[in-house]
Protein backbone atom coordinates (compact mmCIF):
# COMPACT_ATOMS: atom_id res chain seq x y z
CA UNK A 1 0.00 0.00 0.00
CA UNK A 2 2.99 2.41 0.99
CA UNK A 3 4.53 1.40 -2.44
CA UNK A 4 1.46 2.06 -4.47
CA UNK A 5 1.05 5.55 -3.07
CA UNK A 6 4.56 6.44 -3.22
CA UNK A 7 4.65 5.28 -7.02
CA UNK A 8 1.08 7.29 -7.32
CA UNK A 9 2.70 10.32 -5.96
CA UNK A 10 6.18 9.87 -8.56
CA UNK A 11 3.55 9.62 -11.26
CA UNK A 12 2.05 12.85 -10.30
CA UNK A 13 5.42 14.58 -9.81
CA UNK A 14 6.62 13.18 -13.46
CA UNK A 15 3.08 14.44 -15.17
CA UNK A 16 3.62 17.94 -13.06
CA UNK A 17 6.83 18.64 -14.24
CA UNK A 18 6.19 17.26 -18.15
CA UNK A 19 3.24 20.03 -17.56
CA UNK A 20 5.30 22.72 -17.11
CA UNK A 21 8.19 21.32 -19.19
CA UNK A 22 5.42 21.91 -22.06
CA UNK A 23 4.20 25.16 -20.49
CA UNK A 24 7.54 26.77 -20.62
CA UNK A 25 8.40 25.25 -24.40
CA UNK A 26 4.98 26.52 -25.35
CA UNK A 27 6.11 29.99 -23.69
CA UNK A 28 9.35 30.37 -25.70
CA UNK A 29 7.58 29.42 -28.52
CA UNK A 30 5.00 31.85 -28.11
CA UNK A 31 7.61 34.28 -27.13
CA UNK A 32 9.69 33.56 -30.62
CA UNK A 33 6.53 34.37 -32.51
CA UNK A 34 5.45 37.86 -31.02
CA UNK A 35 7.56 40.42 -33.15
CA UNK A 36 10.29 39.40 -35.62
CA UNK A 37 12.85 42.44 -36.74
CA UNK A 38 15.07 43.19 -39.47
CA UNK A 39 16.91 46.14 -40.29
CA UNK A 40 17.82 47.91 -43.47
CA UNK A 41 19.94 50.31 -44.70
CA UNK A 42 21.41 51.83 -48.18
CA UNK A 43 23.32 54.58 -49.55
CA UNK A 44 21.37 56.70 -51.81
CA UNK A 45 23.08 59.41 -52.55
CA UNK A 46 22.76 61.56 -56.13
CA UNK A 47 25.67 61.19 -57.98
CA UNK A 48 27.97 64.94 -58.42
CA UNK A 49 27.27 66.88 -61.05
CA UNK A 50 24.21 65.37 -62.06
CA UNK A 51 20.53 66.85 -61.93
CA UNK A 52 18.49 64.69 -60.11
CA UNK A 53 14.93 65.50 -59.03
CA UNK A 54 12.47 68.64 -59.50
CA UNK A 55 16.09 70.64 -59.27
CA UNK A 56 15.84 72.84 -56.11
CA UNK A 57 19.24 72.17 -56.12
CA UNK A 58 20.38 72.07 -59.90
CA UNK A 59 23.82 69.98 -59.50
CA UNK A 60 25.24 68.76 -56.71
CA UNK A 61 28.81 69.77 -56.15
CA UNK A 62 30.18 68.39 -53.00
CA UNK A 63 29.60 65.42 -51.16
CA UNK A 64 30.10 65.92 -47.54
CA UNK A 65 27.71 63.79 -46.20
CA UNK A 66 25.95 59.98 -47.66
CA UNK A 67 22.69 60.28 -47.97
CA UNK A 68 21.13 57.34 -46.39
CA UNK A 69 18.12 55.63 -46.23
CA UNK A 70 17.33 53.16 -42.76
CA UNK A 71 14.77 51.31 -41.59
CA UNK A 72 13.16 48.14 -40.02
CA UNK A 73 10.65 45.87 -41.17
CA UNK A 74 8.82 44.30 -38.06
CA UNK A 75 6.97 40.94 -38.63
CA UNK A 76 4.47 39.10 -36.53
CA UNK A 77 2.20 36.36 -37.27
CA UNK A 78 1.00 37.47 -41.09
CA UNK A 79 1.11 40.98 -40.67
CA UNK A 80 4.60 42.41 -42.23
CA UNK A 81 5.00 46.57 -41.73
CA UNK A 82 7.96 48.43 -42.99
CA UNK A 83 8.99 52.00 -41.42
CA UNK A 84 11.53 53.53 -43.68
CA UNK A 85 13.29 56.77 -43.49
CA UNK A 86 15.21 58.80 -46.05
CA UNK A 87 18.01 61.27 -46.10
CA UNK A 88 15.79 63.49 -48.56
CA UNK A 89 14.20 66.68 -49.03
CA UNK A 90 11.20 65.16 -50.00
CA UNK A 91 9.22 62.13 -51.93
CA UNK A 92 6.29 63.40 -54.03
CA UNK A 93 3.30 61.98 -56.26
CA UNK A 94 4.89 59.08 -58.65
CA UNK A 95 7.99 59.31 -57.17
CA UNK A 96 6.88 58.61 -53.54
CA UNK A 97 4.41 55.75 -55.12
CA UNK A 98 7.25 54.18 -56.55
CA UNK A 99 9.99 53.74 -53.64
CA UNK A 100 6.63 52.47 -51.02
CA UNK A 101 5.66 49.97 -53.83
CA UNK A 102 9.03 48.87 -54.20
CA UNK A 103 9.84 48.67 -50.51
CA UNK A 104 6.29 46.82 -50.01
CA UNK A 105 7.11 43.83 -53.14
CA UNK A 106 10.22 43.86 -51.79
CA UNK A 107 9.22 42.52 -48.00
CA UNK A 108 6.33 40.63 -49.35
CA UNK A 109 3.61 42.85 -48.19
CA UNK A 110 0.95 46.00 -49.04
CA UNK A 111 1.73 49.01 -49.80
CA UNK A 112 -0.75 49.61 -47.07
CA UNK A 113 1.99 48.68 -44.45
CA UNK A 114 4.93 50.93 -45.77
CA UNK A 115 5.68 54.01 -44.12
CA UNK A 116 8.21 56.08 -46.44
CA UNK A 117 8.98 59.40 -44.83
CA UNK A 118 12.13 61.88 -45.81
CA UNK A 119 13.69 63.99 -43.22
CA UNK A 120 13.40 67.06 -45.68
CA UNK A 121 17.13 67.96 -45.30
CA UNK A 122 17.46 70.83 -47.68
CA UNK A 123 20.75 69.58 -48.47
CA UNK A 124 19.14 66.82 -50.61
CA UNK A 125 17.25 66.31 -53.44
CA UNK A 126 13.08 66.56 -53.89
CA UNK A 127 12.17 63.62 -56.13
CA UNK A 128 8.96 64.35 -57.76
CA UNK A 129 8.87 62.97 -61.52
CA UNK A 130 5.33 63.64 -61.70
CA UNK A 131 6.32 67.71 -61.90
CA UNK A 132 9.50 66.71 -63.36
CA UNK A 133 7.83 65.28 -66.72
CA UNK A 134 5.79 68.42 -66.78
CA UNK A 135 8.66 71.05 -66.04
CA UNK A 136 11.36 69.20 -68.47
CA UNK A 137 8.85 68.18 -70.88
CA UNK A 138 10.76 69.66 -73.60
CA UNK A 139 14.44 68.54 -72.32
CA UNK A 140 13.87 64.16 -72.78
CA UNK A 141 17.42 63.35 -72.39
CA UNK A 142 17.45 65.27 -68.89
CA UNK A 143 13.92 63.51 -67.49
CA UNK A 144 15.60 60.83 -68.96
CA UNK A 145 18.43 61.15 -66.45
CA UNK A 146 16.26 61.88 -63.50
CA UNK A 147 13.85 59.18 -63.81
CA UNK A 148 16.94 56.68 -64.52
CA UNK A 149 17.89 57.91 -60.92
CA UNK A 150 14.84 56.62 -59.65
CA UNK A 151 14.48 53.69 -61.33
CA UNK A 152 17.89 52.60 -59.80
CA UNK A 153 17.13 53.84 -56.27
CA UNK A 154 14.19 51.26 -56.01
CA UNK A 155 16.62 48.28 -57.37
CA UNK A 156 18.92 49.27 -54.65
CA UNK A 157 16.03 49.44 -52.12
CA UNK A 158 14.75 46.18 -52.77
CA UNK A 159 17.84 44.60 -53.21
CA UNK A 160 18.35 45.66 -49.34
CA UNK A 161 15.26 45.33 -48.49
CA UNK A 162 15.43 41.47 -49.27
CA UNK A 163 18.77 40.82 -48.18
CA UNK A 164 17.74 42.13 -44.91
CA UNK A 165 14.89 39.27 -44.48
CA UNK A 166 17.73 36.56 -44.06
CA UNK A 167 19.02 38.09 -40.87
CA UNK A 168 15.49 38.77 -38.83
CA UNK A 169 16.00 39.24 -34.93
CA UNK A 170 13.15 38.29 -32.58
CA UNK A 171 12.30 41.19 -30.20
CA UNK A 172 11.14 40.14 -26.79
CA UNK A 173 10.82 43.72 -25.62
CA UNK A 174 9.76 47.20 -26.45
CA UNK A 175 10.49 50.45 -24.66
CA UNK A 176 10.15 54.01 -24.88
CA UNK A 177 11.70 57.15 -23.44
CA UNK A 178 11.25 61.00 -23.52
CA UNK A 179 14.28 63.80 -23.57
CA UNK A 180 14.14 67.50 -23.39
CA UNK A 181 16.10 68.91 -26.44
CA UNK A 182 17.96 72.67 -25.31
CA UNK A 183 18.15 75.36 -27.76
CA UNK A 184 17.37 73.68 -30.73
CA UNK A 185 14.05 74.14 -32.00
CA UNK A 186 12.26 77.48 -32.52
CA UNK A 187 9.10 78.53 -33.94
CA UNK A 188 9.31 79.79 -37.55
CA UNK A 189 5.55 82.30 -37.18
CA UNK A 190 5.90 84.81 -34.84
CA UNK A 191 2.88 86.95 -34.00
CA UNK A 192 3.35 90.48 -33.42
CA UNK A 193 1.24 92.96 -31.87
CA UNK A 194 -1.02 93.60 -34.43
CA UNK A 195 -1.59 89.95 -35.14
CA UNK A 196 0.55 89.79 -38.29
CA UNK A 197 3.14 86.92 -38.78
CA UNK A 198 6.94 87.20 -38.99
CA UNK A 199 8.91 84.64 -40.23
CA UNK A 200 11.82 83.15 -38.72
CA UNK A 201 13.20 80.91 -41.19
CA UNK A 202 16.35 77.90 -40.69
CA UNK A 203 18.99 80.29 -39.98
CA UNK A 204 19.13 84.35 -39.33
CA UNK A 205 21.28 86.91 -38.10
CA UNK A 206 18.63 89.10 -37.71
CA UNK A 207 19.27 90.10 -33.77
CA UNK A 208 15.43 91.13 -33.26
CA UNK A 209 14.67 87.26 -34.50
CA UNK A 210 17.55 85.56 -32.41
CA UNK A 211 15.72 87.26 -29.25
CA UNK A 212 12.19 86.39 -30.12
CA UNK A 213 11.00 83.90 -27.68
CA UNK A 214 11.71 79.90 -29.27
CA UNK A 215 7.48 80.42 -29.72
CA UNK A 216 5.07 76.77 -29.83
CA UNK A 217 7.27 73.76 -29.83
CA UNK A 218 7.73 70.47 -28.75
CA UNK A 219 10.69 70.68 -27.06
CA UNK A 220 10.93 66.45 -26.65
CA UNK A 221 12.42 64.14 -28.04
CA UNK A 222 10.85 60.59 -28.24
CA UNK A 223 12.42 57.26 -28.34
CA UNK A 224 10.97 54.10 -29.19
CA UNK A 225 13.40 50.97 -28.51
CA UNK A 226 13.44 47.39 -29.87
CA UNK A 227 15.44 44.88 -27.72
CA UNK A 228 15.84 41.36 -27.64
CA UNK A 229 15.98 40.30 -23.74
CA UNK A 230 18.61 42.62 -22.50
CA UNK A 231 19.72 43.73 -25.84
CA UNK A 232 19.25 46.95 -27.96
CA UNK A 233 18.62 46.00 -31.52
CA UNK A 234 17.29 49.27 -33.12
CA UNK A 235 15.89 52.66 -31.75
CA UNK A 236 13.51 55.12 -33.71
CA UNK A 237 13.61 58.84 -32.80
CA UNK A 238 11.07 61.42 -33.39
CA UNK A 239 11.70 65.22 -32.94
CA UNK A 240 9.80 68.13 -34.69
CA UNK A 241 12.27 70.91 -36.10
CA UNK A 242 12.88 71.70 -40.05
CA UNK A 243 16.58 69.77 -39.74
CA UNK A 244 18.49 72.40 -41.88
CA UNK A 245 21.41 74.15 -40.54
CA UNK A 246 22.85 75.84 -44.05
CA UNK A 247 22.53 75.00 -47.92
CA UNK A 248 22.07 76.00 -51.30
CA UNK A 249 25.90 75.90 -52.41
CA UNK A 250 25.47 72.57 -53.96
CA UNK A 251 26.60 70.03 -51.12
CA UNK A 252 24.46 67.00 -50.45
CA UNK A 253 24.69 66.54 -46.94
CA UNK A 254 22.68 64.55 -44.17
CA UNK A 255 23.04 68.08 -42.04
CA UNK A 256 22.25 68.32 -38.59
CA UNK A 257 19.83 64.97 -37.73
CA UNK A 258 22.15 62.50 -39.63
CA UNK A 259 25.86 64.11 -38.18
CA UNK A 260 23.64 63.11 -34.18
CA UNK A 261 22.12 59.91 -35.31
CA UNK A 262 25.28 58.58 -37.49
CA UNK A 263 27.34 59.82 -34.25
CA UNK A 264 24.91 57.49 -32.07
CA UNK A 265 25.15 54.25 -33.92
CA UNK A 266 29.07 54.53 -33.60
CA UNK A 267 29.33 55.42 -30.16
CA UNK A 268 26.50 52.78 -29.09
CA UNK A 269 26.50 50.04 -31.99
CA UNK A 270 22.94 49.90 -32.37
CA UNK A 271 21.16 50.64 -35.62
CA UNK A 272 19.73 54.35 -35.56
CA UNK A 273 16.49 55.40 -37.28
CA UNK A 274 15.78 58.92 -37.16
CA UNK A 275 12.48 60.63 -38.50
CA UNK A 276 11.35 64.15 -38.83
CA UNK A 277 8.43 64.43 -36.41
CA UNK A 278 6.02 67.28 -37.73
CA UNK A 279 8.01 70.20 -38.05
CA UNK A 280 6.32 71.97 -40.96
CA UNK A 281 6.41 75.50 -38.78
CA UNK A 282 9.16 74.88 -36.95
CA UNK A 283 13.37 75.42 -37.90
CA UNK A 284 16.51 76.20 -35.86
CA UNK A 285 16.15 79.63 -36.74
CA UNK A 286 16.36 81.07 -33.22
CA UNK A 287 19.84 79.06 -32.04
CA UNK A 288 21.48 79.20 -36.28
CA UNK A 289 23.22 81.56 -37.78
CA UNK A 290 23.93 79.86 -40.59
CA UNK A 291 27.69 78.72 -39.81
CA UNK A 292 29.41 75.37 -39.75
CA UNK A 293 30.27 76.48 -36.04
CA UNK A 294 26.48 76.58 -35.20
CA UNK A 295 25.67 73.56 -37.19
CA UNK A 296 28.60 71.62 -34.77
CA UNK A 297 26.57 73.24 -31.61
CA UNK A 298 23.39 72.16 -32.91
CA UNK A 299 24.20 68.53 -33.93
CA UNK A 300 25.83 68.19 -30.14
CA UNK A 301 22.68 69.39 -28.69
CA UNK A 302 20.90 67.10 -30.61
CA UNK A 303 23.22 64.61 -30.34
CA UNK A 304 23.01 65.04 -26.18
CA UNK A 305 18.96 63.95 -26.44
CA UNK A 306 19.78 61.81 -28.21
CA UNK A 307 21.95 59.83 -25.49
CA UNK A 308 19.91 61.31 -22.60
CA UNK A 309 16.59 59.31 -24.36
CA UNK A 310 18.72 56.14 -24.73
CA UNK A 311 19.82 55.98 -21.68
CA UNK A 312 16.20 56.60 -19.77
CA UNK A 313 14.21 53.92 -22.16
CA UNK A 314 11.90 51.75 -19.96
CA UNK A 315 11.00 48.41 -21.17
CA UNK A 316 7.97 46.33 -21.72
CA UNK A 317 7.39 42.92 -22.82
CA UNK A 318 6.30 42.92 -26.79
CA UNK A 319 2.23 43.09 -27.14
CA UNK A 320 0.06 42.21 -30.13
CA UNK A 321 0.93 44.21 -32.87
CA UNK A 322 -1.67 46.22 -35.06
CA UNK A 323 -1.64 49.09 -38.09
CA UNK A 324 -4.26 50.89 -38.96
CA UNK A 325 -4.69 53.45 -42.09
CA UNK A 326 -7.02 56.52 -42.95
CA UNK A 327 -7.28 58.37 -46.11
CA UNK A 328 -7.05 62.26 -46.25
CA UNK A 329 -8.79 63.67 -48.93
CA UNK A 330 -7.38 67.66 -49.07
CA UNK A 331 -10.29 70.34 -50.24
CA UNK A 332 -8.85 72.55 -53.56
CA UNK A 333 -7.09 75.67 -52.92
CA UNK A 334 -10.19 78.20 -54.13
CA UNK A 335 -7.52 81.34 -54.90
CA UNK A 336 -6.30 81.70 -58.87
CA UNK A 337 -2.57 81.22 -57.49
CA UNK A 338 -3.80 77.50 -57.40
CA UNK A 339 -5.63 77.21 -60.40
CA UNK A 340 -4.43 75.00 -63.09
CA UNK A 341 -4.99 78.03 -65.70
CA UNK A 342 -2.60 80.01 -64.01
CA UNK A 343 -0.01 77.66 -63.26
CA UNK A 344 0.10 76.29 -66.93
CA UNK A 345 0.71 79.53 -68.05
CA UNK A 346 3.61 80.56 -65.83
CA UNK A 347 5.43 77.22 -67.16
CA UNK A 348 4.49 78.21 -70.97
CA UNK A 349 5.83 81.99 -69.40
CA UNK A 350 9.39 82.57 -71.01
CA UNK A 351 9.93 85.31 -68.37
CA UNK A 352 9.26 83.21 -65.26
CA UNK A 353 11.98 82.37 -63.09
CA UNK A 354 12.81 78.65 -62.76
CA UNK A 355 12.07 78.84 -58.96
CA UNK A 356 8.41 80.21 -60.25
CA UNK A 357 8.20 77.12 -62.77
CA UNK A 358 9.03 74.10 -60.22
CA UNK A 359 6.41 75.55 -58.24
CA UNK A 360 4.01 75.96 -60.81
CA UNK A 361 4.77 72.47 -61.87
CA UNK A 362 4.17 71.19 -58.35
CA UNK A 363 0.47 72.57 -57.86
CA UNK A 364 -0.11 70.83 -61.22
CA UNK A 365 0.97 67.92 -60.57
CA UNK A 366 -0.77 67.68 -56.88
CA UNK A 367 -4.21 68.77 -58.87
CA UNK A 368 -4.17 65.96 -60.78
CA UNK A 369 -3.23 63.79 -57.52
CA UNK A 370 -5.30 65.17 -55.39
CA UNK A 371 -8.15 64.57 -57.72
CA UNK A 372 -7.36 60.68 -58.49
CA UNK A 373 -6.72 59.32 -55.04
CA UNK A 374 -6.74 60.29 -51.61
CA UNK A 375 -3.02 60.38 -49.46
CA UNK A 376 -2.91 57.90 -46.70
CA UNK A 377 -1.62 58.13 -43.08
CA UNK A 378 -0.92 55.32 -40.63
CA UNK A 379 -0.51 54.50 -37.40
CA UNK A 380 1.66 51.22 -35.81
CA UNK A 381 0.98 50.15 -32.63
CA UNK A 382 2.63 47.57 -29.91
CA UNK A 383 0.34 48.04 -26.91
CA UNK A 384 0.14 51.50 -25.06
CA UNK A 385 3.07 52.15 -27.91
CA UNK A 386 1.66 54.61 -30.70
CA UNK A 387 4.14 55.05 -33.97
CA UNK A 388 1.77 57.40 -36.52
CA UNK A 389 2.90 58.05 -40.07
CA UNK A 390 1.46 61.32 -41.69
CA UNK A 391 2.10 63.65 -44.74
CA UNK A 392 3.70 66.66 -45.75
CA UNK A 393 4.66 69.20 -43.93
CA UNK A 394 2.53 69.12 -41.09
CA UNK A 395 2.82 72.00 -38.01
CA UNK A 396 3.55 70.53 -34.77
CA UNK A 397 -0.08 71.61 -33.35
CA UNK A 398 -1.26 68.20 -34.89
CA UNK A 399 1.72 66.89 -33.04
CA UNK A 400 0.80 68.13 -29.92
CA UNK A 401 -2.85 67.07 -29.98
CA UNK A 402 -1.64 63.34 -30.96
CA UNK A 403 0.72 63.51 -28.13
CA UNK A 404 -2.56 64.68 -25.19
CA UNK A 405 -5.28 63.18 -26.83
CA UNK A 406 -4.58 60.01 -24.52
CA UNK A 407 -2.07 60.29 -21.64
CA UNK A 408 -2.17 56.59 -21.09
CA UNK A 409 -0.22 55.97 -24.49
CA UNK A 410 3.14 56.75 -25.76
CA UNK A 411 2.55 58.81 -29.24
CA UNK A 412 5.49 59.27 -32.07
CA UNK A 413 4.61 61.20 -35.01
CA UNK A 414 6.38 61.28 -38.23
CA UNK A 415 5.90 63.83 -40.59
CA UNK A 416 6.88 64.11 -44.28
CA UNK A 417 5.62 60.41 -46.02
CA UNK A 418 3.81 61.63 -49.12
CA UNK A 419 4.62 65.15 -49.86
CA UNK A 420 2.84 66.67 -53.09
CA UNK A 421 0.82 69.28 -50.82
CA UNK A 422 3.52 70.38 -49.07
CA UNK A 423 2.14 72.42 -45.68
CA UNK A 424 -0.46 71.16 -43.56
CA UNK A 425 -1.17 73.91 -41.31
CA UNK A 426 -4.15 74.76 -38.52
CA UNK A 427 -6.81 76.19 -40.80
CA UNK A 428 -6.41 79.81 -39.10
CA UNK A 429 -3.44 79.69 -41.57
CA UNK A 430 -5.74 80.16 -44.85
CA UNK A 431 -6.51 83.97 -42.93
CA UNK A 432 -3.15 85.01 -41.23
CA UNK A 433 -1.59 88.50 -42.59
CA UNK A 434 2.11 87.41 -42.92
CA UNK A 435 3.82 84.50 -42.66
CA UNK A 436 4.87 81.85 -45.62
CA UNK A 437 3.52 78.35 -45.10
CA UNK A 438 0.13 79.03 -46.59
CA UNK A 439 1.60 80.18 -50.00
CA UNK A 440 2.78 76.57 -50.50
CA UNK A 441 -0.21 74.85 -48.83
CA UNK A 442 -1.66 73.16 -52.16
CA UNK A 443 -4.35 71.44 -50.09
CA UNK A 444 -6.54 73.27 -48.36
CA UNK A 445 -7.72 73.33 -45.09
CA UNK A 446 -8.07 70.02 -43.28
CA UNK A 447 -8.10 70.43 -39.32
CA UNK A 448 -11.00 68.46 -38.61
CA UNK A 449 -10.48 65.66 -40.81
CA UNK A 450 -6.97 65.24 -39.56
CA UNK A 451 -7.86 65.93 -36.00
CA UNK A 452 -10.84 63.37 -36.23
CA UNK A 453 -8.06 60.46 -38.05
CA UNK A 454 -5.93 60.90 -35.22
CA UNK A 455 -8.77 60.72 -32.88
CA UNK A 456 -9.50 57.45 -34.46
CA UNK A 457 -5.96 56.00 -34.56
CA UNK A 458 -5.68 56.58 -30.50
CA UNK A 459 -7.92 55.05 -29.36
CA UNK A 460 -7.34 51.96 -27.05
Amino acid sequence: MTHSRSSSNSLRLALGLLLLHCLFLTDQRATAETLQLTTFQVDVTPPAGERVGIGFIPRYKILEHPTLAKGIILQQDDTTCVLCAIDYCGLCNDSYDLLRRTLAQAAGTSTDYVALQSLHQHTAPVLDSTSARLLYENEPQHLARIIDFEQQLARKLASAVQQSLNNTQTITHIATSRARVERVASSRRLQQPDGSIRTRLSSTTDPQLRAAPEGHIDPELRTVGFFKQNEPVAHLHFYATHPQSFYGNGRISWDVPGIAREKLQQQTGVFQVYLTACGGNIAMGKYNDGTPEARTQLSNRLYSALQNSVKSLKKQPVQKLSWQTADLRFPGRSQPAFSDEVNQKILQNQQATFSQKIKAAMILAWNVRDASQPVQASCLSIGPVRMIQLPGETFVEYQLFAQNKNPDLFVAVAAYSECGMWYIGPDQIYQDRGGYEQTWSFGGPIETQLKQLLTRFLKE
